[in-house]
């Protein structure tokens, strides 16, 4: 069976809710209507994030150099200036990821084991990783609060089209570290939504791989096998509420005396 996209799944939550969704480009952008008022639904950019937080997360090397000053669960990575920086990596670690710095999706990632791959590579685009064997695992994060977890299964391929595999698992059997983790890695990144993607090596060490501001929702509405997480209702809800409670500050005598005040610069 077909499963459905993103947007779709948005748009049918929106109906669901009474939102009157329309679209305004196909299967892409739509509009809702909250409490009379009409708000936007954009795809590429998800209303729940601020953009400084998505930058930051966007920019792989960036992400891991914050990662890193928080003593997270980083990857060996590298920022390479030069061939012969790569080459020292390689020789290193035998065995890395070539990932475009603000790259999306598995798109232009290569698996690299000999110099010669690395000659053919425009070596200042792309963020070096060493390359770790292991289980995916993604903790989904909606305000604060893991709300799905999976097992992505891709076998060796890092191919855009890669067959995939995707177990959901029941909360008891959620691991407290990665929740503990995760919470912490959305909250540094001021995060109200994203996917933690981890890598869990053969030994049951766990490396952040990255995190990602808008993942698809069609695997955790149609999961290859475990529970099903509704995140397209829920991640609506949440749009609603956070319409509902920024026109509430607005009305909050505060705020609007706010406005009568002269805010100088004090030099």
């Amino acid at each position: 069976m077909k499963k459905l996209s993103t947007a779709e799944l948005l748009f049918r939550s929106a109906r669901q809710l009474s939102l009157n969704p329309v679209w305004i480009t196909p299967l892409g952008v739509f509009e809702i209507t909250v409490d009379g008022e009409l708000h936007y639904i954009d795809l590429a950019h998800s209303p729940l994030n601020g953009d400084i937080g998505v930058a930051l997360a966007k920019n792989k090397y960036v992400s891991r150099r914050i990662f890193e000053r928080h003593h997270l669960q980083n990857i060996p990575f590298m920022l390479p200036l030069s061939q012969s920086d790569a080459k020292e990596f390689l020789k290193l670690h035998h065995k890395i990821i070539a990932k475009p710095v603000s790259g999306a999706g598995a798109k232009d990632i290569h698996i690299i084991t000999e110099i010669s791959q690395l000659d053919v590579l425009e070596i200042d685009k792309y963020i070096l990783e060493k390359h770790i064997t292991g289980k995916e695992l993604r903790y989904l994060l909606l305000n604060g609060n893991i709300v799905g977890v999976h097992q992505s299964e891709y076998g060796d391929s890092v191919a855009e089209d890669r067959p995939l595999r995707r177990i959901s698992f029941s909360k008891e059997t959620w691991d407290p570290a990665l929740l503990k983790s995760s919470v912490e890695i959305a909250k540094i990144l001021n995060l109200n939504f994203a996917a933690i993607d981890y890598l869990i090596d053969n030994s049951g060490k766990a490396f952040i791989l990255e995190v990602n501001t808008m993942p698809g929702f069609k695997w955790f509405h149609a999961p290859s096998i475990g529970p099903v997480v509704n995140i397209a209702t829920l991640f609506m809800q949440s749009i609603i509420d956070s319409v509902r409670f920024e026109k509430s500050l607005i009305k909050h005598p505060f705020v609007s005396d706010l406005k009568n005040v002269n805010i100088g610069l004090i030099g």
